[in-house]
């Protein structure tokens, strides 16, 4: 094998390497769930969409000029239950049409509202798809809130 397959080779085990690693690192499974959103941000209100959520945070399509490291409150719409977390923005991405996709951490003080969550993903796990993979950024649910099943 020539030189720059072994390496094209180590950089592709790497990766793997890498990949299983990210997957590891979180500690509980992602749901596909599109539901609406209430950013209150330094008292600016926004409506957004969850991509995807976990007991451990969400993943939400937003307007806001979401940056990492910051901290608000927002409601989650759930079976008819608003369901209130306090949460820190671990990464976003830019979208072309402006948006903000983020992936936030429920904070503490988010207690109730997790428990609520994890009955609901629970009772749910047979029907939601888990969440695989980097998110679509060409077919993000629009923030727009019309009813949801």
């Amino acid at each position: 094998m020539s030189d720059s397959a072994q390496s094209c080779s180590a950089h592709r085990k790497t990766l793997y390497r890498m990949a299983d690693i990210r997957k590891e690192r979180r500690k509980t499974p992602r749901f596909v769930l599109t539901r609406s959103v209430l950013c209150n941000q330094a008292n600016r209100l926004a409506s957004a969409k969850t991509t995807d959520i976990s007991s451990g945070g969400v993943r939400i399509v937003s307007e806001l000029p979401l940056r990492r490291g910051d901290r608000f409150e927002f409601l989650v719409i759930l079976e008819g239950m608003g369901l209130k977390f306090k949460g820190t923005v671990i990464h976003t991405t830019s979208v072309q049409d402006g948006r903000i996709v983020a992936g936030l951490s429920f904070d503490e003080g988010s207690s109730l509202s997790i428990s609520l969550l994890d009955d609901y993903l629970r009772s749910h796990i047979d029907i939601l798809p888990r969440a695989a993979g980097p998110l679509d950024l060409d077919n993000l649910p629009p923030i727009t809130t019309e009813s949801e099943s």
